[in-house]
């Protein structure tokens, strides 16, 4: 099963790139600012980084496992 949204904010990833193209919005604190999403529970936030950088929106569940061991 993909990860491909923002629980707290029921908005899925592919929407919350579509938004921030829209919005010429580049950051989380951006999003959180305009309250779209990453702004209750915040586990996602490593998740709509990488969105908002590469354009990806679906993740593997280990995705956050492999980030930290490649840091």
């Amino acid at each position: 099963m993909a990860v491909e949204r923002c629980i707290c904010h029921q908005i899925h990833f592919k929407d919350i790139l579509e938004i921030a193209e829209q919005k010429g919005i580049t950051t989380v604190e951006e999003l959180q600012k305009q309250k779209i999403s990453c702004t209750n529970c915040r586990l996602c936030v490593p998740y709509v980084r990488r969105v908002l950088e590469s354009g990806t929106t679906q993740f593997r569940p280990d995705f956050l496992r492999e980030r930290e061991n490649n840091l």
